[in-house]
């Protein structure tokens, strides 16, 4: 297939011009209305004694699990999309369990929401945690989700 000089010449302007914008484009920064970030850990198990389940200081306690497994979930809900990091951690004080640890590279407002899910001698149960609203960022010691026994 032949082009015309004049088409050939307006096809790569066209194409210079397209490829000029396109890195433009690709760094504008990224804004959005939320974004969310996940981890579940489990199960796991623990010996049959209950389970204190945490966003931060607000608990609740389980009746006695031999399992359990624990889901958090981190919204930022404006701005530009930071990185929220969610890593498994151990349970304080040798108890058993899980602890999720929420913190970010850069100060944001995170609202965290979790779930619980264990077995008990009568069954599965799951149990929501949260929602609770926190700013992390670096230097500060993030936000815990746990659900340990004592």
């Amino acid at each position: 297939m032949t082009f015309s000089r004049l088409g050939g010449r307006a096809a790569l302007q066209a194409a210079a011009l397209t490829l000029g914008v396109l890195p433009l484009v690709l760094a504008t920064p990224a804004f959005a209305d939320s974004h969310s970030v996940s981890l579940a850990v489990g199960p796991l198990p623990v010996p049959h004694v209950p389970v204190t389940a945490c966003i931060d200081t607000t608990c609740v306690t389980t009746p006695p699990l031999t399992s359990v497994t624990l889901a958090a979930t981190a919204t930022v809900t404006s701005g530009p999309l930071p990185v929220v990091l969610l890593l498994p951690a151990s349970c304080p004080n040798g108890g058993s369990g899980v602890e999720i640890s929420v913190s970010s590279l850069q100060p944001v407002t995170v609202t965290v929401s979790g779930s619980l899910s264990g077995t008990t001698t009568s069954g599965p149960i799951s149990i929501p945690l949260g929602p609770v609203t926190q700013t992390v960022g670096p230097g500060t010691p993030g936000l815990l989700v746990s659900a340990c026994t004592d």
